[in-house]
């Protein structure tokens, strides 16, 4: 776009470390969950950064950054060209996904593809390519008005005949992440109310109106190099009990699911990622149960978020995750990574802020001296700051990953984590509450 900025270098790096020997590595997005593959990169790459805010935190780990919409493919393309980079990667974030495709696709470097990289952000070219590998599907359409997404839903009506339930429909925008503008309606009036914020949150203002299952809930990350697919680990999604945020409390990994139902949602993900086309890198996808059958939510062609990629997947299968994305994104990476059987259980679990101002945030420190918690979101958390939104979507989660070596255990550790953190926010009309945990 054409107010991006290109900023001068991080002072913090020596010239030494800016050296023409390092290979230069270019990483898309610069939120939380990005900062693990920085650090990791800046070991033994010159790492540049893009994206539209990048934190003081990432100061120590760059050389130089492109203050940048994400999206914005052509402005990125020319800050890589400039740089003459050796590769180019993000992580744990959906929106980034085209654009290091296409950078990597124009520069001839390792990557997924261009026209790859649109199946796995786009949720109508996903549901679209189920039905031409003939894959499971959830009644679905995707319209481009509220009158179409009416008409399609009087039709799920008039299919379902004299059921007494009430017809339940989603209502996705195409590309966005963080579940904003996702929404459940119950009947026409809640369509016609809803539409225009899952709309406004569409690229081209397109939305995919779907059949609302709610029956179990799945998560996969899985591994491409070379076409050849892995698993890495499986995990059960729990979710907030809050209206429309569609963000899960927590993922635990391994899944308690028997091991039939376990091998069906398992192979479901191997023919959509082999069936997808993916050259390479991590996925993670979403699945749920309507009935008997198994349906895929999303999936994506990076390392799931919430430290999924970076803390969860090593915990569960012992891969270093961004250490294999580094070299994957280099073409350093020419063998399958040794990927070992469920290592531990592992999960996060994730908390919002009530609208309010924090006034008391204890046993931040306690916490991070447990030897079962791996990662945090906590620095965020101090008393003073204040939070004008509620819950509404997953970027607002903060997050603790914890570990233990039965699930049992690892529910035990949950439990000390939510007791030991004494959290209050004092609400508008002056009461004091607590963090939403449900």
């Amino acid at each position: 776009m054409s107010d991006s900025v290109i900023h001068s270098a991080s002072p913090s790096l020596s010239s030494q470390d800016r050296s023409s020997s390092k290979k230069k590595l270019l990483v898309i997005g610069a939120g939380d969950f990005q900062l693990p593959l920085v650090q990791q990169a800046a070991k033994t790459c010159e790492v540049l950064l893009a994206a539209p805010v990048i934190s003081p935190a990432f100061d120590p780990y760059i050389s130089d950054r492109l203050i940048v919409d994400v999206r914005d493919e052509e402005s990125i393309l020319s800050f890589a060209q400039a740089h003459k980079i050796d590769g180019v990667i993000t992580d744990q974030t959906d929106i980034a996904v085209r654009s290091v495709a296409y950078v990597a696709e124009k520069m001839g470097l390792p990557g997924i593809g261009y026209e790859t990289g649109l199946l796995f952000t786009d949720k109508s070219r996903m549901r679209s390519r189920l039905a031409e590998l003939g894959l499971p599907l959830l009644a679905n359409r995707t319209v481009s008005s509220v009158e179409e997404a009416v008409a399609f839903y009087r039709e799920l009506v008039s299919s379902a005949g004299r059921s007494t339930d009430p017809v339940r429909v989603i209502i996705k925008p195409l590309d966005t992440q963080g579940s904003r503008g996702v929404q459940v309606c119950a009947g026409e009036q809640e369509i016609r109310d809803k539409y225009p914020e899952a709309a406004r949150w569409s690229g081209n203002h397109e939305v995919i109106i779907e059949h609302f299952a709610t029956g179990r809930e799945f998560v996969v990350e899985s591994l491409v190099l070379d076409h050849k697919y892995k698993t890495l680990c499986i995990g059960d999604t729990l979710y907030f009990d809050i209206p429309d945020a569609f963000a899960a409390k927590s993922r635990i990994f391994p899944t308690t699911a028997d091991d039939a139902l376990r091998g069906k949602v398992l192979d479901l993900d191997e023919k959509i990622i082999t069936g997808f086309g993916l050259t390479q890198g991590i996925t993670h996808s979403e699945y749920i149960m309507d009935g008997d059958e198994v349906y895929l939510i999303e999936t994506a062609a990076r390392g799931g978020g919430v430290f999924i990629s970076s803390d969860l997947i090593s915990l569960s299968s012992g891969l270093h995750t961004e250490q294999f994305l580094v070299d994957m994104a280099l073409g350093q990476q020419k063998e399958m990574p040794l990927i070992l059987p469920q290592q531990c259980f592992c999960g996060y679990m994730a908390f919002y802020l009530p609208i309010g101002r924090v006034i008391r945030a204890d046993g931040i420190e306690d916490v991070l001296a447990f030897p079962f918690v791996h990662r945090t979101q906590l620095g965020k958390l101090h008393a003073g700051i204040e939070n004008h939104e509620g819950a509404t979507d997953k970027t607002s989660r903060l997050a603790v990953i914890v570990s233990g070596d039965t699930r049992e255990e690892l529910m035990e550790h949950m439990a000390q984590v939510r007791s030991t953190l004494k959290i209050d926010i004092e609400a508008p009309d002056g009461s004091i509450i607590g963090p939403i945990w449900e």
